[in-house]
């Protein structure tokens, strides 16, 4: 099994990640850390370690960080779906060669029914419209997804669908996506995910939710 070091954020997602039930391994698009063998690598891990996988790959609203950047929305509507698609495609391409059975390769929008990822979205986004702390974070936090040094409040409020589609993931995957206990995997925390997890933030996280950074470790040779 590939090596990959993974660091719970907190004690509690440390006893979570023990228990080895369920893991959201988060693939990027627009991010070089994730080649086809930093996939492998994680997949492998993954899929070893856990009863269940389910793997997150980006939905439409990655269109909104490019929009950000200053792409017309539907030039970026075009090159989110072509990014999206390509980052599936390799994620199934190394499940395949793996013969996986245990994971499975979703993104939010398939989400669309399920009434629990309803309900969270819908708190977040009226948080996002209601609340000016909470909005002004939110803000602040999509700057790493867009990429660009200088952003104004105007050009990041584009990329919030993509923050909000993605964070209830980070706050409730057990009920979203049924199971017991889940952790959240990323190769270091996302903005955001720091105040989540010390309750600076006004919503509310699962008790059987964690967070872990997991990255990939080079073999020597």
């Amino acid at each position: 099994m590939s090596s990959v070091q993974a660091v719970p954020l907190t004690a509690r997602c440390a006893k979570i990640l023990a228990a080895r039930e369920h893991a959201v391994v988060s693939v990027s698009a627009f991010n070089g850390f994730f080649t086809l063998r930093a996939i492998r690598s994680l997949l492998e891990w993954a899929t070893g370690t856990f009863a269940g996988v389910h793997v997150l790959v980006p939905g439409v609203e990655l269109a909104g960080t490019l929009v950000a950047r200053g792409l017309p929305a539907g030039a970026a509507l075009v090159k989110a779906r072509s990014a999206a698609n390509n980052t599936r495609n390799r994620v199934v391409r190394v499940l395949d060669g793996m013969q996986a059975v245990n994971a499975t390769v979703f993104d939010w929008n398939e989400l669309s029914a399920n009434r629990a990822y309803r309900r969270s979205r819908r708190e977040l986004e009226r948080l996002a419209a209601k609340d000016p702390s909470f909005r002004a974070r939110c803000l602040e936090a999509v700057r790493p997804a867009v990429g660009v040094r200088e952003l104004s409040p105007e050009q990041a409020a584009y990329a919030l669908p993509f923050l909000l589609a993605e964070l209830p993931l980070l706050l409730n995957s057990p009920a979203i996506l049924r199971t017991g206990s889940s952790v959240f995997c990323h190769p270091e925390p996302m903005p955001l995910v720091g105040e989540l997890y010390a309750g600076a933030l006004p919503v509310s996280r699962s008790p059987c939710q964690g967070f872990v950074s997991s990255r990939p470790v080079a073999s020597e040779e």
